[in-house]
């Protein structure tokens, strides 16, 4: 799935993937950790690139309302893109919330937690799956209203793109961004919580 490529989501990535590395100083447990590890890594990796193409998004959408006359087709031109990619990037949360839906606990397979987890640790991971189930369902339910606010505005400045026009639009770019950083907040749920089952689980 294509992304946007901006600086800070090259650190977020950079952080995310920090978070998921086994310690330099720790052996896993064994392959099927490993595996879990891995598992856990990537799809925190997918999360953080969708929060991480939020913002180039409303960026790009308040350089539509910061512009001069000469520049409005340009930064118009360049709002529709980012919509789309961001669009495009948002089926991933869509994806991943709807394969948790219809699995359940199915889609956690492949964190199957290595031999030797207690069953009172096994009962806090399938708490823990359970949580980010909840987590990233509500990621994608504020997803869209956000989308449909951005889409909005594209469609607003296809039928008038003037000065006057962009001015009026104060209430819908509050309201993007605004939805905007709720969709980070709940995205940032699902990375703490997936970091945490990593925590939980057995390294030597």
């Amino acid at each position: 799935m294509t992304s946007l490529r901006f600086p800070q989501f090259m650190a977020a990535s950079v952080v995310i993937a920090g978070a998921f590395a086994v310690s330099p100083g720790c052996a896993s447990s064994g392959p099927d950790a490993e595996a879990t590890v891995n598992s856990m890594g990537n799809f925190g990796l997918e999360m953080a690139k969708v929060k991480d193409s939020i913002d180039p998004t409303v960026k790009a959408l308040e350089t539509v309302v910061a512009s001069q006359p000469s520049d409005i087709k340009a930064n118009v031109d360049a709002y529709g893109k980012s919509v789309a990619a961001l669009d495009k990037q948002a089926n991933v949360v869509r994806k991943r919330a709807e394969e948790m839906r219809s699995q359940g606990d199915a889609f956690f397979k492949d964190w199957e937690p290595p031999r030797g987890v207690t069953p009172e640790r096994r009962a806090e991971l399938t708490a823990a799956y359970a949580k980010i189930k909840a987590d990233t369902a509500a990621a994608k339910d504020e997803f869209v209203p956000f989308l449909k606010a951005l889409k909005d505005i594209e469609s607003y400045l296809k039928v008038d793109a003037s000065v006057q026009g962009i001015s009026s639009m104060t209430e819908l770019v509050a309201k993007a961004k605004t939805t905007g950083a709720q969709v980070k907040s709940s995205i940032d749920a699902v990375l703490v919580q997936t970091n945490a089952v990593r925590g939980m689980l057995p390294t030597k």
